[in-house]
């Protein structure tokens, strides 16, 4: 296979008419730009690497293009755009996606509304005939219409009114702009949603979503001509709409400071988010401006901010933000995760002397040409899914046009230090900056410069994983719109037969999935490790995945809770032989990713670079493990910063019902014993982290996945010129097992009041069960896909979201763990007075399938899924490494997977209807709910049969 290395960053898409394009020749990894006689503009790029291919499809219209007290119409149309056509009756385009192994979802975006379908390609015919069909041929029933309104206004009170980070966004951009559409919320605001008709709707549409507005983006395994056969077949006779004019987006110069603030239960940690407005990526200055935001406060420890805050002050616990990507001017961030006890006013004032520094002093050629070592590492390894270049097409082509994307990428390569002071004197001024302070709802949770301060102990530690604010300016469809991701995809469900098309057949059409052990070669170093390693010719990275098995840790769970995480951190401070700082730099410029995680169960580390650097992160990968700097005044920081995290981390009322439903599933078991807390951490000591490093962290234990640009030779040799350097000092601890978990015997509910959320959470847990076999994984598939996985395919789905308008989302699962343990779970959200229809409705769907069975209809559909989605577990080497590492922590034999197709055709309605009657216990659960709804409003609830 060719080097598709870089691919958007090479070429150019070319300008082609149809007339002609036929017979052209046409490359892998290129991109084309084609247009139709009605406007249509189409991207191509031929990738031959997995039988699948991603249809886009993009509308050059999203909220900035709605009209005053419609707020929220782009989103709504988007919905309806799923409610059915004369050919494809509501419901019916979802389950005839899902029944062929498709993988689909939209979002609308300030800018951009986007449908897009990932199919086996022998069934792209399939999102060429569903896409063009309903451009044209929506139907906009009123019935439906006023139920999909009361879905979208449960969405929003989900996302943006319940959610403590969804309201921080919606008043950002409402306090930051005075005019600018960007002002408004992409849901809308309640009061326009309450008000939009179907006609206003239905007009929006018809305006709006036409072949002249819109953009095909194809990726992925056809032939070009041939595929541009088919969108002239389907798109090419639509006729175009009208004339779209681009919206007024103005705004005028801001004066004065702008300051909001918002306080909620859900927040464990106070953030300072500062924002500035700046042009779009199409204006001269938006390269400079993309450097200056990684130089200043990219979530990095390499970035200033980070180094003042963090690691120097002491003021912070994360640092994140920079200058995201929009169609018009929008907001550069700074958003700082402040630790409890700082002064905020002091925070504010060392960002501004940064700012202030920038402005006045020109950064250094070392620190310049690091922020563009890191935008190319990023720009070549970020975009190796047929997906994600698809997504990237998309969003380019409908802001500037894809062609701008090279010039953006040579503009921010040739940015001079000259450039960077310039943008940081014209646009981060302190009359021009809106602040916004999102706290805790605890007295004193963040001081101000006239409250009395004490002092605090400096903490120290690599970038936790914190919950910081996000610039999301997507509104999905799916509410399980983690889309690309398998465990996220649409199960199956019965929706009656389907009409109107001539896609569905009754064998299995599958394109089988190549054999995954082939691609993996296994080897043992002489200390013990052992290797596996994968071919990537996609990108040229590479990457090593440790994993140190430790069964169960016992401090872990005998009052020690949070030692792992400590000794981790600890790791990641870098090497004996440099100081932090020295190490910091070094993985900055080249740049390397190195990390080490731990938990109760074990440790695992990651290296990470270029091809071009992998001596480089080996050694330092190598030093990290054998010779950590273990300096007992770095370690009592990181304590200090692992107390302060966990002080708050049990705290919201959302984590209060979950863990209060987990902890009586798995009551005095090992997985609710590991809870850490400020307790747990005051009981670690110096020696015990010593201890820990000695006893866990060792070569004999340690599985390395390697993944690089290289042949399997080169890279197991590269290994060992590293890794056979690590030896063990003395003979491994035995392996502590789980014990068996306790019986649950009884049925609970609970209700956990929160008067703030305008939602309720409602979690539901079965009985736990210890013989959770690998034989009944297809099984258990099979049974929630068809029960409940999906809000739009699923028994549950349909019923509550699409027939009854009760719910948003559900997700669903049989959790266990690697030891055979687990339960089922579910979870949804619905309005207040709606808790107890959706209570009852999902007890009665599982009570009617415990009753009845499912259909052969349902199990050989959600067969055909489950078949057709094999080949995108190898689409891309890292997916292939994500299946060995899945194969080794729950110890079967890599060759397991590659027998997965013939057991999902093994699978038998009475093996699917044995683990619905194992798992789903209708006299043994516990269900809690959160939100404003009090405990006698649940009451007579537990009395479901």
């Amino acid at each position: 296979m060719i080097n598709l290395v870089l691919v958007v960053i090479l070429f150019l898409a070319k300008e082609l008419c149809l007339a002609g394009l036929l017979e052209g020749e046409y490359e892998e990894g290129k991109v084309y730009r084609h247009r139709l006689k009605n406007g249509l503009t189409i991207l191509t790029m031929e990738r031959h690497n997995v039988p699948f291919i991603f249809h886009q499809l993009t509308y050059k219209v999203g909220s900035v293009n709605e009209p005053a007290g419609l707020t929220g119409i782009s989103h709504v149309v988007e919905h309806m755009m799923f409610k059915g056509t004369k050919k494809y009756a509501k419901g019916q385009v979802s389950k005839i996606i899902s029944q062929n192994s498709g993988i689909f979802n939209a979002f609308t975006s300030w800018d951009m509304t986007s449908y897009y379908m990932y199919l086996p390609k022998n069934k792209i015919e399939l999102a060429f005939d569903i896409e063009s069909d309903r451009m044209q041929n929506s139907i906009f029933d009123t019935a439906e219409f006023k139920s999909e309104i009361r879905v979208v206004l449960q969405e929003r009170r989900m996302r943006s009114e319940s959610n403590s980070g969804g309201i921080f966004l919606e008043n950002l951009y409402s306090t930051a702009f005075a005019v600018s559409p960007y002002r408004n919320p992409i849901i809308g605001w309640e009061e326009d949603l309450k008000r939009i008709t179907r006609d206003d709707a239905y007009t929006y549409y018809k305006q709006y979503y036409t072949p002249n507005n819109a953009i095909l983006v194809l990726v992925g395994d056809f032939d070009t001509k041939e595929i541009l056969r088919l969108a002239e077949k389907y798109y090419g006779t639509i006729p175009p709409g009208p004339e779209i004019h681009e919206p007024n987006v103005y705004e005028p110069a801001q004066k004065a400071k702008k300051m909001f603030s918002i306080v909620h239960g859900d927040v464990m940690y106070p953030t300072v988010l500062m924002a500035f407005k700046t042009p779009s990526y199409n204006h001269p200055d938006a390269p400079a401006l993309y450097l200056a935001g990684k130089i200043l406060c990219e979530r990095s420890r390499g970035s200033r901010l980070y180094k003042r805050l963090v690691e120097n002050e002491k003021l912070a616990l994360s640092v994140s933000g920079g200058f995201p990507i929009s169609k018009y001017p929008r907001l550069f961030t700074i958003s700082i995760q402040v630790n409890p006890d700082s002064n905020v006013d002091r925070i504010e004032k060392i960002v501004w002397e940064e700012i202030e520094k920038m402005k006045r002093e020109l950064v250094s050629d070392y620190e310049l040409q690091k922020a563009k070592n890191r935008y190319k590492f990023t720009e070549a390894s970020e975009y190796i899914k047929n997906s994600d270049i698809g997504m990237r097409l998309s969003t380019w082509e409908c802001y500037y046009g894809w062609d701008y994307y090279n010039n953006f990428y040579n503009m921010v390569l040739n940015v001079a230090r000259e450039d960077i002071q310039r943008v940081m004197n014209e646009y981060f001024k302190e009359s021009a900056v809106t602040v916004g302070y999102l706290l805790p709802k605890e007295k004193k949770s963040i001081k101000f410069e006239d409250e009395e301060t004490e002092d605090f102990e400096p903490n120290a530690g690599r970038l936790l994983e914190l919950s910081i604010i996000e610039d999301e300016d997507k509104f999905f469809y799916q509410g399980d719109f983690g889309i690309f991701l398998l465990e996220g995809l649409s199960p199956t469900g019965s929706l009656g037969p389907l009409r109107g098309s001539e896609f569905i057949v009754d064998t299995f059409d599958i394109v089988k999935p190549k054999l995954i052990s082939p691609k993996v070669k296994k080897a043992k170093l002489k200390n013990g490790i052992t290797v596996y390693t994968i071919e990537n010719k996609l990108a040229p990275t590479l990457v090593v995945t440790g994993i140190i098995e430790a069964g169960i840790i016992p401090d872990e769970i005998e009052g020690k809770a949070g030692i792992a995480s400590i000794l981790a951190d600890v790791m990641n401070r870098g090497p004996a032989s440099m100081s932090y700082d020295e190490y910091v730099e070094k993985l900055s410029f080249y740049p390397i990713s190195i990390s080490v995680r731990g938990n109760y169960r074990g440790f695992s580390f990651e290296g990470y670079s270029l091809t071009e650097n992998s001596d480089q992160m080996l050694k330092m990968l190598v030093e990290v493990l054998t010779n950590p700097r273990m300096d007992t005044a770095e370690i009592n920081l990181i304590k200090n910063k692992h107390r302060t995290v966990a002080k708050n981390r049990f705290t919201g009322t959302k984590v209060k019902a979950f863990y209060y439903m987990f902890d009586k599933i798995f009551r005095d078991h090992e997985y609710s014993k590991n809870k850490i807390t400020p307790e747990t951490i005051e009981k670690i000591s110096t020696e015990d982290i010593f201890k820990l490093y000695e006893s866990y962290i060792r070569p004999d234990r340690t599985t390395l996945i390697v993944v690089g640009n290289m042949k399997h030779k080169d890279m197991l040799s590269l290994v060992k010129r590293y890794f056979e350097k690590w030896q063990a000092k003395g003979k491994p601890l035995p392996l502590r097992l789980v014990s068996n978990v306790k019986e649950l015997n009884y049925r609970e509910m609970k209700v956990f009041p929160d008067s703030e959320y305008t939602e309720c959470t409602i979690n539901l847990g079965f009985a736990p069960y210890n013989n959770i076999g690998k034989d009944e994984e297809e099984a258990v598939e099979i049974l929630n896909y068809i029960l409940a996985q999906s809000a739009l395919t699923s028994r549950i789905g349909v019923e509550l979201r699409d027939k009854q308008g009760l719910i948003y989302m559900i997700r669903s699962q049989l959790w266990q763990t690697r030891d055979g343990i687990g339960y089922w779970k579910l979870n949804t959200k619905t309005a207040p007075e709606n808790v107890d229809k959706v209570i009852k409705g999902i007890f009665a769907e599982i009570k009617k399938l415990l009753e009845e069975g499912i259909t052969d209809e349902e199990l050989f559909n959600a067969k055909r899924r489950m078949l057709g989605l094999l080949p995108l577990y190898a689409e891309t080497p890292l997916d292939v490494a994500s299946v060995v590492a899945r194969s080794l922590i729950e110890k079967v034999p890599l060759e397991e997977f590659d027998k997965k197709y013939e057991k999902i055709l093994k699978v038998s309605k009475e093996d699917v209807m044995k683990v619905a009657r194992k798992y789903l216990t209708l006299d043994k659960f516990i269900v809690v709910v959160d939100g404003p709804i009090t405990q006698e409003k649940l009451q007579e609830l537990i009395k479901i049969d």
